[in-house]
């Protein structure tokens, strides 16, 4: 089928045609369209049967460009199908906690899945001070199974090898490699500053010789250890969920790349949420201590879950296999010194690629509403000094921490739980 860009007119036409919707929808006479894409790459239908709105799903086609700029950059629809390739490994791997894949052609650059009607973005949800109960256990499950069962560790040599050929994602890397790890040190043009963030605020992170050695650092890292299949961009703002249950949407940016960017990616985004509710929780009339120490908790349970979940499922996996990783351990101990030290570096990972995740969404190009909303820009300046002070010491000191609970306290050494009022 040759590619067309569908919209709130044509969409009807294309899924009626479809076989596995026929087994969705009952009638296709009154659906309703909800174009909804608000990101910065796709659009994003939601197909509702206004006489039945159980009957639902979601449509999500790329189009050849950024829709955040449009058609003046250029940008491969490749980039569905790395999503639908990530989506269905995820769906093996963890079922319940992606949507479910009904439908997805390369021609067109279009996936349909489950709509997540009972479930939010929790980002926003976050914002307001919500508490999701499972968030932790959910995305560090999530998080296990996936890196775990993609990398060198689980699968054969080959196999290995084949899937990183299959899944080299070029441009949206490049995305990364240039919005994560370069423009927002640089002083790049794309770059937006809020105008109350003192420049010397702004200096430790784009003339500190030893900052910018330890961003590169990790932009090398990111570049080059094919490790394991990553989600790519997986914050608070890629998660959907309720109380019960919790999604992980919108993999469009998933390569092989280094176990610990996805887990930093996560736990940035919660410390950028902890920094930004000194104000929000006393805007809400709130005593800041309680919601903010459960975003702290949050990420510290994401990464003692995902720790604990990672070596049982390698453990039990080299007790099954006639030939583990590291071949056999004569001596009984090696394997265990091994996982050991392999986690360590894990962990050093999470907290660089975490520091450069929470230092670019403050000067560049992409900000998270959790700070980029405060509308008071002085209290919005605050929050984001503090993100820098944080994210610079953690790329700089990343092997020196021992434990989530060093980050713990680095985080309340510099925004204390109580607030600054």
């Amino acid at each position: 089928m040759e590619y067309r860009q569908l919209d709130t007119h044509t969409v009807v036409d294309y899924i009626r045609e479809l076989p596995e919707m026929q087994k969705i929808f009952s009638s296709f006479d009154r659906l309703d369209i909800e174009e909804v894409g608000d990101g910065n790459l796709n659009f994003v239908f939601l197909i509702t049967n206004q006489d039945n709105p159980d009957e639902t799903v979601v449509l999500k086609q790329a189009v050849p460009f950024l829709r955040v700029v449009g058609e003046a950059w250029p940008l491969s629809r490749d980039r569905m199908k790395h999503e639908v390739m990530a989506l269905e490994f995820q769906e093996d791997e963890c079922p319940g906690l992606v949507p479910e894949v009904y439908h997805s052609s390369e021609d067109m650059s279009l996936v349909i899945m489950q709509n997540l009607k009972n479930h939010a973005i929790i980002r926003g949800e976050i914002i307001k001070g919500k508490v999701f109960p499972k968030l932790a256990d959910d995305i560090s499950t999530f998080l296990a199974r996936t890196l775990f069962h993609s990398s060198d560790l689980a699968l054969g040599h080959d196999v290995k090898k084949e899937k990183v050929r299959q899944t080299i994602n070029i441009e949206l890397c490049k995305i990364t490699e240039d919005f994560v790890f370069t423009h927002p040190f640089e002083d790049n043009e794309t770059n937006e500053y809020n105008e109350a963030l003192p420049q010397e605020a702004i200096d430790i992170i784009q003339r500190d010789p030893k900052v910018r050695a330890a961003v590169a650092e990790m932009k090398y890292a990111f570049m080059t250890r094919a490790e394991a299949l990553l989600h790519g961009d997986l914050h608070i703002g890629s998660i959907m969920a309720n109380e019960e249950e919790t999604y992980i949407i919108d993999p469009e940016f998933s390569f092989y790349g280094p176990m610990g960017f996805d887990l930093g990616a996560m736990i940035g985004n919660l410390f950028l949420s902890y920094f930004s509710h000194d104000y929000r929780q006393r805007q809400m009339g709130r005593d800041p201590v309680e919601y903010r120490r459960w975003l702290l908790e949050c990420a510290e349970q994401t990464w003692t879950g995902f720790e604990r979940k990672f070596l049982d499922l390698w453990r039990a996996h080299d007790e099954k296999v006639e030939n583990p990783f590291m071949g056999a351990d004569l001596d009984g101990a090696s394997a265990e010194m091994f996982r050991q030290q392999f986690m360590k570096q894990i962990f050093s990972d999470m907290i660089g690629f975490a520091a450069c995740k929470m230092m670019r969404r403050i000067v560049g190009l992409a900000k998270v509403a959790d700070i980029a909303d405060i509308d008071d820009l002085q209290e919005r300046a605050k929050a984001e000094e503090n993100v820098l002070r944080m994210g610079s010491e953690m790329v700089l000191r990343r092997k020196e921490f021992s434990s989530f609970a060093d980050l713990f306290d680095l985080a309340v050494s510099i925004s204390p739980l109580s607030g600054s009022r």
